[in-house]
């Protein structure tokens, strides 16, 4: 939520192909990023073909800046 609010709490940002698994039995519900950007290659074509019909890819935070995020926390709880 403090990445949605604040973005500049991110340190480490990357635009990627994501998808939400929803049918395997191995990994329900898991988000899954083509973090090394093969998702376009023919060979994954067809695995990757639903994050690639809408044609946009995300925006992912990597790392974060933990004193910003901690303060960030700290103003929320009073």
């Amino acid at each position: 939520m403090c990445i949605a609010l604040d973005p500049a709490v991110g340190t480490h940002w990357s635009s990627h192909y994501v998808d939400v698994e929803t049918q395997s039995e191995l990994t329900r519900g898991m988000t899954v990023v083509d973090r090394l950007n093969v998702a376009a290659d023919e060979r994954n074509r067809s695995v990757w073909a639903p994050a690639l019909r809408g044609e946009r890819m995300c925006k992912v935070c990597w790392t974060l800046d933990a004193k910003g995020w901690k303060q960030a926390l700290f103003r929320a709880l009073q």
